[in-house]
């Protein structure tokens, strides 16, 4: 009974029946010259013999058959033993060697064709799969799921490191390891750059059931802050080809990855993005679309909303047998948050003012304060608050100013001077410390009451405008109607802020006594 042949015997085998009329022809040629026999064998067993039909005599001449250096088999010839016959015969041992050492590379070679197709396959697979996957954890699972078929392992998992330093984990089909070794191993790499290959037995890593761990970066957006983890290859160890394969993984993970972090991103970007137009349509929405008609006065007023939307407004406060209420405010903050602030302070003051029998500006800021203050400190913010009222027919301005600047005044006879605010702003304590203040206007006085867009516009310096330049601006633009000390003030801050963006909004009433 023919035993076992070794695989490279088995290949020797494999080329005689391939090339049957070959060796038959060579056959015949020695049988020919005056041989009795000519054989091939494997590993002391016959493959094939001829004359087919005789036995097979004792061999004058021997040749062998190597591949790779290693004897697998030879050529035998009876019946005729010269020097030129035991020359040929090595000769031909040769060539069905390099018949062997061929057929063995060219089943090496479509072997690895086969699971180069396969893996092409499954790649594709696990593109397909993550293709449109914007969800990460999802994006992970597939990954690691993936990972394991490709990588013929026990198990897998993939990890990224979150901005607050913890990790996001998806395993499959388990946990086989425990945090703590996944962040350790994911510094190691960090530090080297490149893979890491563990015997899990020989470590501190030492658990039942787990032999090897192979682990390899993934670099998002140029940082090594993602890993892929392939555990237990199922035929034994981790060799170069898997390591070349979980690197190609580990570049589509990251490519992959790297999408889904900029589409968030993005997606991020354009929330912001709505958040702060929707607040300057609640902004410029709540904002007088043009200035009342008051007997001596001449009134105008702007604003101009920055790329971040804060809170600023102002408002004008017309009532019957009231004196005529004008205000100026500017929530902290930014976005939505300060904007509908905004529009609750706005709304608060007109209705204190409406209800309130002598409504003076103290009483206004006391009350709205009062109803406020909950709401501000609940989302530890405030507003700054200017509200003034003036009789035309008198020229008396009554003010109270709760933490807000700038505010100018202008008299037509002497310099500019700030009003400075003796409250704080609201929201920043339950009561109101702001108290009323009376100035008589004469015609031509002018008062300025900003926000501190204008004061804080900055240049391509870093140099704020300061309140020395805008109290000289406004002495200069007094001599104008108010409508042209706004247009003033606006290209004044412009020119100086050239190149710089605006980075506040920027809002004000001129008033000017006629």
């Amino acid at each position: 009974m023919r035993s076992q042949l070794s695989p490279d015997a088995q290949m020797l085998a494999a080329v005689v029946s391939a090339q049957r009329s070959q060796f038959k022809a060579i056959a015949e040629a020695w049988l020919t010259s005056g041989a009795s026999s000519f054989s091939i064998w494997a590993e002391n067993q016959l493959l094939k013999s001829w004359p087919t039909d005789s036995e097979i005599a004792t061999a004058a001449m021997r040749a062998p058959i190597r591949l790779n250096g290693a004897e697998i088999g030879e050529l035998q010839v009876a019946g005729i033993g010269t020097s030129a016959a035991e020359a040929l015969l090595r000769s031909e041992a040769g060539l069905v060697s390099r018949l062997a050492r061929m057929e063995k590379e060219l089943k090496g070679m479509t072997a690895r064709l086969i699971d180069t197709q396969d893996q092409l396959l499954a790649m594709y697979d696990l593109t397909e799969a993550t293709r449109n996957q914007l969800d990460m954890g999802e994006l992970l699972r597939q990954l690691a799921y993936k990972t394991a078929q490709l990588g013929a392992t026990e198990g897998s998992f993939l990890m990224m490191k979150q901005e607050d330093n913890s990790l996001f984990i998806e395993y499959y089909p388990d946990p086989l390891l425990d945090e703590e070794i996944m962040r350790s191993c994911l510094q190691k790499v960090q530090k080297t750059e490149s893979e890491l290959l563990l015997n899990l037995s020989e470590t501190e890593y030492s658990k039942a059931g787990l032999r090897n761990l192979l682990f390899v970066p993934i670099r998002i957006q140029g940082e090594i802050t993602a890993a892929l983890g392939l555990i237990n290859k199922r035929d034994g160890d981790f060799y170069a080809p898997d390591t070349k394969l979980a690197r190609v993984i580990a570049e589509h993970a990251g490519s992959r990855l790297e999408h889904l972090v900029l589409y968030k991103e993005s997606l991020d970007q354009t929330k912001l993005q709505v958040e702060a137009d929707l607040a300057q349509r609640v902004q410029l929405n709540l904002l007088p679309k043009k200035s009342p008609q008051i007997s001596g006065l001449d009134l105008f007023a702007g604003s101009r909303p920055a790329s971040h939307v804060g809170g600023d407004f102002y408002d004008f406060i017309k009532l019957p047998n009231k004196p005529f209420t004008f205000t100026v405010g500017d929530v902290s903050g930014k976005g939505m948050p300060a904007a509908l602030l905004m529009a609750m302070t706005r709304t608060v003051i007109r209705t204190k003012t409406n209800v309130e029998p002598t409504p003076t500006p103290e009483v206004i800021l006391d009350n709205c304060n009062s109803e406020l203050y909950d709401d501000f400190t609940e989302v530890s913010m405030f507003a700054t608050v200017f509200v003034g009222q003036i009789e035309p027919k008198n020229n008396q301005l009554v003010y109270a100013n709760a933490g807000h600047s700038p505010v100018i005044y202008c008299p037509v006879k002497g310099e500019p001077r700030m009003l400075e605010a003796d409250g704080t702003a609201m929201g920043v304590l339950p009561t109101s410390l702001s108290e009323d203040h009376t100035i008589t206007m004469n015609k031509g006085d002018v008062l300025v009451v900003a926000t501190d867009g204008f004061s804080e516009a900055e240049n391509t310096a870093g140099e704020f405008f300061g309140y020395d330049r805008l109290l000289k601006v406004v002495k200069v633009l007094s001599k104008k109607p108010a409508k042209a000390i706004v247009e003033g003030l606006y290209e004044t801050i412009s020119n100086f802020s050239a190149g710089h963006r605006q980075d506040d909004d920027q809002t004000l009433i001129v008033l000017k006594t006629i």
